[in-house]
């Protein structure tokens, strides 16, 4: 009988969500934890500043991890209050036409410059390393045209592309973390030392650029909760994806700084990158870069998949329109040509990321949220079946 009533209940809300939300597709709770663990570990894993805190990097992305548990269960009770819509559905109805349009319009704005700083990341991976005589826009135009079909097809398969490729890029993480810490001679964990040498506030500093990449940027899965089968029982999925997340990255940055030094982090584009390069486990495990590329490729593509819906959707509703697949081509000649103006190198995106992106997007990924949430609650506002 559970699983009668489990099986209506997610016809109904599907039926409802294609009405309301022109999108047809349901994900499970696992296919719900595969996509934001995609999201966490993609270019968070490729592009891993250490900011202030130095060798204490690791203490700040676990205190993140903590503060993006906190971000998660903000993020579901919204999806709760609000089952089967998104954001840019009940957030005219909160906090009035003119300024919830206002809101949404800035967290569209947001999730199109996210896509784009994404797309920037994967991209000058390949100019750099892989294909640097390629154009890069042959590199950006591929990817934007198999996000673009990817978004076309509905959020589905974004979903099964998630529960395909997620276990193989945990595995490669894993096996490639382990490998190594098993190549002699190049494991230093003096270089750990001293934890916490300038006091606390390096670590709460970098904390909180952590926290606001990658674990901020998870606001833009506000448009995907009300597609979950079970919205209720969103935050178990989420906070696991957060936690595992966590500690991958904690570790790999471990991996990078017991490796490399932190002199060393401070001056590279791809540490994880070089970290690979030295694996060398008897005489056939070496030069194992290739396959961290595969698995930044696929990690990096889910993300941004997962971004380019939540925009062309979002701004499917915003406009008021009866399907958002059609936009998904005008969005990928738009994205392209946005990715590859919005900075000259690696080096001028890790200057924003430091110095700007920490507080310029704290509109969007904090205050956007905060304001709808506590409004509703003032105005005891909330969806049907809440």
């Amino acid at each position: 009988r559970p699983y009668i009533e489990q099986a209506l209940q997610g016809i109904l809300v599907k039926k409802e969500a294609g009405r309301l939300m022109r999108e047809d597709g349901r994900i499970s709770l696992w296919q719900f934890f595969v996509l934001v663990l995609a999201f966490l570990i993609g270019s968070s894993t490729l592009i891993m500043p250490i900011g202030q805190a130095r060798q204490d990097a690791w203490l700040a992305y676990l205190l993140a991890g903590v503060m993006g548990l906190i971000a998660a269960y903000f993020f579901t009770t919204l999806g709760r209050r609000f089952p089967g819509e998104t954001p840019l559905q009940y957030t005219p109805r909160v906090l009035g036409r003119w300024l919830g349009g206002l809101f949404n319009l800035a967290y569209l704005c947001y999730s199109f410059f996210l896509a784009g700083l994404v797309l920037f990341n994967i991209a000058e991976l390949y100019v750099e390393v892989v294909l640097p005589l390629t154009p890069p826009l042959v590199i950006v135009g591929t990817l934007t045209g198999l996000a673009a079909w990817s978004v076309r097809l509905g959020l589905e398969v974004l979903g099964r592309m998630a529960e395909f490729l997620v276990p193989l890029i945990v595995l490669g993480i894993t096996a490639l973390t382990a490998l190594t810490f098993m190549t002699p001679g190049i494991v230093h964990l003096d270089f750990l030392l001293p934890v916490m040498e300038r006091g606390p506030l390096p670590v709460l500093q970098g904390a909180y650029e952590t926290f606001v990449f990658p674990f901020g940027e998870m606001v833009v899965f506000l448009v995907l909760i009300p597609f979950v089968t079970r919205p209720q029982e969103s935050l178990k999925p989420f906070s696991a994806a957060i936690i595992l997340a966590t500690l991958f990255t904690a570790i790999a940055i471990v991996r990078n700084i017991v490796v490399l030094g932190v002199p060393e982090l401070t001056r590279i584009n791809f540490p994880s990158l070089i970290a690979v390069q030295l694996i060398s486990v008897g005489e056939f495990l070496t030069r194992l870069e290739p396959l961290i590329i595969f698995i930044w490729t696929f990690s990096v593509f889910l993300k941004l998949a997962i971004v380019y819906y939540v925009f062309t959707l979002g701004s499917a509703q915003f406009l008021k329109l009866k399907d958002y697949r059609f936009l998904a081509l005008p969005v990928a000649v738009l994205l392209s040509f946005f990715s590859l103006t919005l900075f000259e190198n690696t080096f001028q995106l890790f200057q924003f990321a430091t110095r700007a992106y920490p507080f310029f997007f704290m509109p969007f990924y904090f205050i956007y949220p905060a304001v709808v949430l506590a409004v509703a609650a003032v105005r005891n506002i909330k969806g049907e079946g809440a």
